[in-house]
């Protein structure tokens, strides 16, 4: 078998596709979701069920896409292709291994994201902070094997 065609047979559809759709997954499903959650409680807790103070809000989930999207372009151009780019040359890239390298990368993205937004990077190393972070790497890693078509399992190549 050719090398490209055993290329082809590791994803379906250009890697690049994933390294540029897979960094908007996490901070815009993250603005998403907490904009949803906010809103409902802003919803139930009012007396008038008029949200109250959303601008608040509003900017906050605006930081998070205008400051995670970059942050997370460079995390996946500095430590995600390489490592694509590495185990498709192996011919070993597969899904599970991207996703379980991703999910191993999110607590320490989420431990820089937090100490540059000057949050609480502690925070991320308590267990509910690492499982965050570990799940939000490997929801990203799965939106980089959907975009691109990554196999789910490696096979080995017969010699």
């Amino acid at each position: 078998m050719n090398d490209v065609a055993s290329k082809l047979m590791q994803h379906k559809r250009s890697l690049w596709r994933g390294a540029l759709i897979s960094p908007w997954v996490v901070p815009v499903g993250l603005a998403l979701v907490l904009g949803v959650l906010g809103l409902i409680g802003s919803i139930v807790t009012s007396e008038e069920h008029v949200p109250a103070d959303l601008g608040a809000g509003f900017w906050l989930l605006l930081l998070i896409v205008v400051f995670g999207v970059p942050f997370t372009y460079i995390v996946t151009f500095v430590f995600v292709v390489p490592m694509v780019l590495l185990l498709r040359s192996l011919k070993a890239l597969s899904a599970a291994r991207l996703c379980l390298w991703c999910a191993l990368l999110g607590p320490s993205t989420m431990y820089a994201y937090a100490w540059l937004l000057k949050g609480q990077p502690e925070k991320v190393l308590q267990p509910l902070g690492l499982a965050m972070g570990a799940t939000y790497g490997l929801i990203s890693g799965a939106a980089f094997c959907w975009a691109s078509r990554v196999r789910l399992f490696a096979r080995r190549p017969d010699k």
